[in-house]
């Protein structure tokens, strides 16, 4: 990239589709925002419209290079929520909605796959999981609606399509390995998880790595160099990834992204790649949290609790000791992966901030369960927080307690779209110079300690008693 050329990242993400340009230096200098629907109806079904986001992502491309016209711009970088899929034509018509990747719908048709849970998490690197796309698209090919689709595939490959010049069928590596129908070894479809989940590998499209040249933005001449999961783009939001160092995102769900050295499958965790170019590959391993900021929505909603996102900082100062939330909403993702026990306070007669303190102290205790399980197969010495609950301040500091280690919380707003653009730009070292960091150090806390073994306790007995 030239000193005085700046780059284009796109962000389609579950609530907001975001276009941002950055200058030579990683500096923001334009923005366009759409906010986007998202329906939640019964049975698990989550939904959006495929025209929607098709629509709020050329929106957000137009209006930020009219805001740039004066910049030159070398290279784009599209980042998009993972596992979301849906049906569509050769001609570009979504034939079907967009089926979000908190959509549950296919989970009972997961059950003639539980004989093979463990061989589909050696080759995808994934746990058998409604949430991932495979289940979905099997559930799309056999529905009505989808009778004129000749292409099933996740989101990324439709926006791809009404994005670049030459219209391609394509999808990145972290995409396509969240459809659950990616081998991570041969770095293709793989014939055995395609013919088990029954989706023909003929109607997916081709795969690329991250960091490609998938073609040019139509109607201009600026290269798309790397696409990629949102998730797996806000790794490197401030650069490269540092060593010993967890990576937490907390929004709508919660993610926890470490690097591997090499590839090794988890059984309770996720496998997965950070970023691959045409002849090298970084992998991580990754915890999901289903409900981070999606359980505060599903609470506040429940309890009819208005003005919630108001109160929040002053209900956190005030409630010392929250009461124990079970957080199953959206679903038990790792290291449990478990669906059908209804979230639930362990007391009864609660105010407003008590419930809303318990939900943020659920995600804390999510997130240590899982960490627990990463620094016993390889050190931990800090977590690096991003995301809109990382504004907290009682959320970072009882995470640092808890879990004793460091907590950093940085400057670096849109960490996906930063990312994304980080490695559409080459991945340029001195972006990290700008990089701060609010530190939160670890505290001995007895009670949080006691709070966290109770809710372990708990939410074990309810698993093992509806397995039972």
């Amino acid at each position: 990239m030239s000193p005085l050329s700046s780059v284009l990242a796109i962000d389609q993400g579950t609530h907001a589709s975001r276009a941002i340009v950055f200058d030579a230096d990683g500096q923001e200098v334009a923005k366009s925002v759409v906010e986007v629907g998202l329906q939640r109806m019964h049975g698990g079904r989550v939904e959006q419209s495929a025209g929607a986001l098709r629509t709020s992502v050329t929106t957000v491309v137009r209006d930020v290079l009219q805001q740039t016209r004066d910049h030159d711009i070398c290279a784009c970088g599209l980042a998009t929520q993972r596992s979301t899929v849906l049906g569509w034509c050769k001609e570009g018509v979504a034939c079907t909605p967009a089926l979000s990747w908190q959509d549950t719908r296919a989970n009972s048709a997961l059950a003639r796959l539980a004989m093979h849970a463990d061989e589909i998490q050696a080759l995808s690197g994934l746990p058998l999981s409604a949430h991932y796309g495979a289940s979905k698209l099997h559930y799309l090919a056999g529905d009505a609606s989808s009778q004129h689709s000749d292409r099933f595939s996740p989101l990324v490959s439709y926006v791809l399509f009404h994005l670049l010049e030459q219209q391609p069928y394509l999808v990145d590596h972290c995409n396509a390995q969240r459809t659950q129908l990616f081998d991570l070894e041969q770095l293709d479809w793989s014939p055995q998880l395609c013919d088990w989940f029954a989706v023909d590998p003929k109607l997916l499209p081709d795969v690329r790595p991250v960091c490609h040249h998938y073609g040019s933005l139509r109607g201009h001449e600026i290269p798309v160099t790397a696409v990629s999961g949102d998730q797996n783009a806000a790794l490197f939001g401030a650069g490269a990834m540092a060593e010993a160092t967890a990576r937490i995102n907390l929004g709508t769900g919660a993610f926890i992204m470490r690097a591997l050295q090499r590839y090794h499958p988890s059984r309770k965790q996720l496998s997965g790649i950070a970023v691959s170019g045409a002849s090298d590959i970084t992998w991580m391993r990754e915890a999901t949290i289903n409900g981070a900021g999606s359980a505060l929505a599903w609470v506040a909603e429940q309890y009819s609790i208005a003005d919630s996102r108001a109160h929040i900082v002053d209900w956190l100062a005030e409630i010392k000791t929250p009461p124990i939330y079970i957080n199953t909403v959206d679903g038990l993702g790792s290291p449990w992966w478990h669906g059908g026990i209804t979230p639930h306070f362990l007391d009864h007669e609660l105010s407003p901030a008590q419930r809303i303190a318990g939900v943020v102290e659920s995600v804390v205790f999510m997130l240590q369960a899982n960490l627990v399980l990463m620094r016993a197969e390889c050190e931990l010495s800090r977590l690096r927080l991003s995301g809109g609950l990382s504004n907290l301040d009682v959320l970072c500091q009882k995470l640092a307690n808890l879990s004793g280690l460091v907590v950093e919380r940085g400057n670096i707003r849109e960490a996906s779209a930063r990312g994304i653009a980080w490695l559409a730009a080459g991945q340029p070292p001195h972006w990290q110079a700008g990089a701060e960091f609010e530190l939160f150090e670890p505290e001995y806390d007895s009670a949080l300690e006691s709070r966290y073994d109770t809710a372990m306790e708990v939410l074990q007995a309810l698993i093992t008693a509806q397995e039972e």
